[in-house]
């Protein structure tokens, strides 16, 4: 059974799930995680009540919600059979189920499972990684469904999702379309990806941590990652502020102030700086905000960390300009500015 601090949600996302870890069988996974139900395909009605064609209306069988109204070609995919890839992965691998979620009450889902194979810094005995798998679904038409691995350090809590800098080939996606069955059964492949991936960023782990960097060379690393807006002026040549620097200004210096002073962190490799990073992204950026926003917020932010969102986006801009040593140049050019 996974604890709770062994999650791969964030205090924030405890909201939109739940823990499935005592799940013996498939069948109880998926009514632990809630995802019991069928997702119809019905007719869609105009005010008169006839038929409008080419429409279906997309929605769950037990309450009746509607998730979306999609054209014809749209192809439902059943919730036991969207999520089977993952649990044949499961159990092929001893993984660990952890938890699962519903979002919009059903207009997409997610599940996490735990991998036997966490590894540990080579220069930080103590810096552990757990590796975990998941699985991402959509009923609304507005993602495709998406297999891909999750690198999670103990330290903080931090979750980045491992993507190859190479056309997403760590990731595996499903589309709604007719054969949707073929593609399920070239699912395992997807898995086998993103466990390639998990493999990749145990390497790049370990060679950040081989490279040192400077608080001034992290601070050059935020202000690439999060820059001021070009000035504009106006039709008198004065300056107008496109957006406050000052706040972007603070971000940057929780970056850098996080590069020393996160959960495990040293100051003084680019592997700090990562964590650094992943760690504001995780738990600083506006989660006072959202917090007092309720479950809908949380539900946004997961799908944007998980899914190629902003939040996604800045974390994996904030990998590639470690990891490549022609950004990185960049990187210390802004430095030395």
């Amino acid at each position: 059974m996974s604890t709770s601090g062994e999650t791969t949600l964030t205090k924030l996302d405890d909201r939109v799930g739940v823990d499935i870890s005592d799940a013996s069988d498939y069948d109880q996974v998926m009514r632990s995680a809630g995802f019991d139900f069928e997702v119809e395909k019905t007719p869609v009605l105009d005010l008169e009540g006839k038929e409008i064609t080419g429409h279906f209306n997309i929605r769950r069988s037990d309450t009746k919600q509607t998730f979306a109204i999609m054209r014809k070609r749209y192809t439902a995919i059943p919730m036991e059979e969207m999520f089977r890839p993952f649990h044949e992965m499961v159990q092929e691998y001893g993984a660990e189920y952890e938890s699962a979620g519903l979002i919009g009450g059903g207009k997409k889902a997610w599940m996490s499972a735990k991998l036997k194979d966490s590894f540990t810094l080579k220069n930080r005995s103590n810096d552990k990684v757990d590796n975990r798998i998941m699985a991402f679904g959509s009923n609304d038409g507005t993602k495709r469904n998406a297999y891909f691995g999750i690198s999670h350090r103990i330290f903080c809590n931090n979750q980045l999702r491992t993507i190859m800098q190479k056309a997403n080939e760590s990731d595996y996606w499903i589309s709604h379309t007719k054969n949707w069955k073929e593609q399920l059964r070239l699912a395992k492949e997807g898995f086998e990806a993103a466990l390639r991936g998990l493999k990749q960023f145990e390497k790049i782990a370990n060679l950040l941590d081989q490279k040192k960097m400077t608080s001034d060379e992290c601070r050059g690393f935020a202000t690439l990652l999060l820059p001021d807006p070009e000035r504009k002026k106006d039709e008198k040549g004065k300056d107008i502020e496109v957006r406050t620097t000052s706040r972007l200004a603070n971000r940057r210096e929780a970056i850098v102030d996080l590069f020393a002073n996160g959960a495990g962190n040293l100051g003084a490799t680019r592997w700090d700086a990562l964590n650094g990073l992943t760690e504001w992204v995780n738990h600083h950026n506006n989660v006072g905000k959202l917090e007092k926003q309720g479950r809908q917020a949380a539900e946004r932010r997961l799908v944007s960390t998980l899914m190629g969102g902003p939040q996604d986006q800045l974390m994996q801009r904030g990998l590639g300009l470690l990891t490549n040593t022609k950004k990185f140049e960049k990187v210390a050019q802004t430095a030395e500015a």
